[in-house]
């Protein structure tokens, strides 16, 4: 297979177990369908442990989007067992977590690989082309990513104050720059810094590690839930992050023509439940009715309580008395979980 990305070609990295193959191949019909102008799509999927026939299936859904579409699968375990000695002793290998941390060592996975890779998460939706970032100015950075909704109180907990944060669940590598700038030597670095195991290690890790290497990307090519749910001046009061105030307007733009559609959190029921309350729960469902998976019945999501709370302020209430009420809320589930993780992860050292 030839690996380089001249203009046109994409290569898109996903990673997936068993379990979540139906969620990996709908944003997978949703990549193809929306990108059948690409001159070829190379996919790679990092395999904790998908069937030999989910695979099967996966092949033969990717080929008949036509010539040029292909799929290979990675198995991460050799790489993962190269730098074992490195890492076991930081607490950042085990079971359950092996695959989200090889996907930042996609470069060493695909040593003859050139050019940008988009590593998508599965609970993902593709709703235009990604050809734009094939030529997205990253700033002479080597990763691009999107700002992350999450609130001060979290950020506060990691050692290196942080003016943006960005969430993994897209990721826009520079394979070339990557390796030039030696970013897997500053991951490993932060993973013996102890910036691994976080409450969400590997997004934690990028961020520590890289804080100097990310561009921050417009929104739409990470679209999360809670941006679906919130303007723009809601989520700086929600989340105290003065960022989402200083882009409204692109936002606002955003909004209406999202790229990627990021199923992050429990904000909105994510739409492979069949009582799903997003927005593009349709949408979802026109490619999962039209997926091998179409037999296959969805099941129903048993909401959690502060989250129903949460949608009943958003849906029903004034946007300052929503926003104001889903604050507290955000800031009173933060200090119950993360308050003491400092003094926690220091007692445990």
């Amino acid at each position: 297979m030839d690996l380089k990305s001249p203009a046109g070609i994409l290569q898109v990295a996903y990673a997936s177990d068993e379990n979540y193959v139906p969620v990996l191949g709908v944003s997978l019909m949703s990549l193809l369908d929306r990108n059948r102008d690409a001159e070829a799509i190379h996919i790679y999927v990092l395999d904790d442990g998908i069937h030999e026939a989910s695979r099967e299936t996966l092949g033969q859904l990717t080929a008949s989007y036509g010539s040029g579409r292909d799929i290979r699968f990675l198995d991460a375990t050799p790489l993962l067992e190269r730098i074992k000695d490195r890492i076991q002793k930081y607490g950042c290998i085990s079971d359950g977590n092996n695959t989200i941390f090889a996907r930042i060592f996609l470069s060493d996975l695909l040593p003859d690989l050139h050019g940008r890779l988009i590593y998508i998460d599965c609970d993902t939706l593709i709703n235009a082309s990604l050809a734009p970032l094939l030529t997205e100015d990253m700033q002479g950075c080597c990763l691009g990513m999107v700002h992350d909704c999450i609130s001060r109180e979290y950020l506060a907990i990691h050692p290196v104050k942080l003016e943006r944060y960005h969430n993994s669940g897209f990721l826009l590598m520079d394979i070339d720059a990557w390796r030039e700038k030696k970013a897997g030597e500053l991951l490993l670095d932060g993973i013996a810094q102890g910036w691994g195991t976080y409450p969400l290690p590997d997004q934690d890790l990028i961020n520590l590690s890289l804080r100097d290497e990310i561009a921050t990307l417009d929104c739409r090519y990470n679209f999360q839930s809670p941006f679906f749910l919130f303007d723009a001046e809601q989520l700086a009061v929600i989340y105290r992050q003065a960022y989402f105030r200083e882009h409204a307007a692109s936002f606002a733009e955003a909004k209406q023509h999202v790229v990627i559609a990021h199923f992050s959190g429990n904000a909105l029921i994510r739409p492979w439940y069949a009582n799903s309350n997003h927005p593009l729960k349709s949408l979802y469902d026109s490619y999962y009715f039209a997926s091998p998976w179409k037999d296959r019945e969805q099941k129903h999501c048993e909401w959690e309580q502060h989250y129903r709370i949460q949608h009943f302020f958003a849906s029903r209430m004034p946007k300052a008395v929503s926003a104001a009420a889903c604050s507290l809320m955000q800031r009173v589930f933060m200090y119950r979980f993360y308050h003491n993780w400092g003094r926690k992860r220091e007692k445990n050292a």
